[in-house]
């Protein structure tokens, strides 16, 4: 049996993940797409704009079959977490592809890059860390690195600068250090960067950064009308009248109340809080305005963006390092959470059940895995401050069902 795995996050899913999905389909004509989705929280720490029941749903609509949900601590995590998390997701189920978009296209150079850097792993990783001890952000000083050991070789190399490409080199890596059979394809991005901050009007595809822009700066969502399929069009709408839609900022208080109620050394416990960044982001607390304000105003080259926005997640959600360090450090998904699935995914898992070697979640129950504690405690935040769980407050994350849907009807099943 072909299986095709694909790790995502939809915020919010559009034309240029429908082209992606098409183009798993006509490239390997897999039995089964299963997609590891993150749940209301984001890679480079940031809040998803709609709930993860609302992307599970527009993923099932766009022909996804198995939707499976990354945990918290891998997907609010760095690149190369978020990548071992999702692979080793695919790999308890048993996925036999794994493909992934990249502004490269071609599979050879990120085999090739990461050969290289295996084989010279002492040099890569001494000129890493004198960069970083220089206060390079980990980016950069990965990318200065890989710039030193292309230099003394004339092979076609992957440009690790380019954001898809990087995440790709990282899933190619992951698979590899897991000594995993999974075969990894990737496919050109097409027409847009992952991180465009504007679409063009002509255009049918736009990047999701670009529709997140458009609509949290107030654009009206019918300049989306190409460029959305009509299902989440929909979906976004309803989201939008009913003033559901999420960004930091709708956060940004209450993640002002926990740092001005909780001291230093109390701080210093949550998860990825270093080398005492947590006074550099109390000192700037007090005379920050709104969340932009304030990462702005904390940034420098070792902490960038996407870190700080990280960091203010775990202290949103009291992520502490006693209980994410362990999880985070393994690479290993210890519980597969069961987002969404239609009558082929539904099979497949009743095939593969008995040989399942992590507990396969359906339904949260008392007795669920402790690390499942973070998922639970991210979500059940997320719902509370975006008011997600309107109108339906007894709908909680703890209770929610998988969702169900008929491919055949174009139907969502209760």
């Amino acid at each position: 049996m072909l299986t095709a795995g694909i790790i995502v996050e939809y915020n919010p899913f559009h034309n240029g993940h429908l082209y992606h999905l098409k183009s798993v389909r006509r490239m390997l004509d897999p039995d089964l797409v299963v997609a590891v989705m993150s749940g209301d929280f984001l890679q480079r720490g940031e809040p998803a704009l709609v709930t993860k029941w609302d992307r599970v749903r527009m993923a099932l609509q766009a022909g996804v079959d198995l939707v499976i949900e990354l945990p918290y601590i891998f997907a609010v995590g760095k690149a190369d977490t978020f990548a071992r998390g999702a692979v080793s997701v695919l790999e308890h189920l048993g996925v036999n592809h794994l493909v992934f978009g990249s502004e490269n296209g071609r599979i050879e150079p990120f085999l090739q890059t990461q050969e290289l850097i295996q084989n010279n792993r002492a040099r890569y990783e001494r000129i890493l860390l004198d960069a970083l001890e220089k206060g390079i952000s980990y980016p950069n000083a990965h990318a200065a690195a890989y710039r030193h050991l292309v230099r003394a070789s004339d092979k076609e190399w992957v440009d690790l600068t380019r954001p898809n490409n990087s995440l790709g080199f990282q899933y190619v890596r992951a698979i590899r250090e897991m000594g995993s059979s999974m075969i990894p394809v990737t496919l050109k991005r097409k027409e847009t960067d992952h991180n465009d901050p504007a679409f063009s009007g002509t255009s049918t595809i736009a990047s999701a950064k670009s529709i997140r822009n458009h609509l949290l700066g107030g654009g009206p969502l019918s300049d989306l009308q190409g460029k959305l399929p009509p299902y989440v069009y929909s979906a976004l709408k309803q989201k939008i009248d009913s003033h559901r839609i999420t960004d930091w900022e709708t956060f940004f208080p209450f993640l002002k109340y926990r740092l001005l109620s909780t001291g230093s050394e109390q701080l210093s416990e949550i998860y990825e809080a270093e080398e005492g960044i947590e006074n550099r982001l109390l000192s700037h607390i007090t005379a920050a305005r709104n969340f932009h304000e304030f990462i702005s105003s904390v940034k420098t080259k070792r902490y960038t963006w996407a870190r700080l926005q990280r960091l203010s997640v775990h202290i949103l959600t009291n992520t502490k390092k006693e209980e994410a360090r362990q999880p985070a450090d393994s690479g290993d998904a210890s519980y597969l959470r069961l987002l969404g699935m239609n009558s082929k995914g539904q099979n497949y898992l009743a095939l593969i059940r008995k040989k399942l070697q992590i507990p396969l979640i359906a339904k949260i129950k008392k007795h669920h895995p402790r690390v499942m504690d973070l998922d639970i405690r991210s979500a059940s935040i997320y719902d509370f401050l975006s008011g997600s769980s309107e109108p339906s407050p007894a709908l909680t994350e703890t209770s929610h069902a998988p969702v169900r849907f008929d491919e055949k009807k174009g139907l969502f099943l209760e």
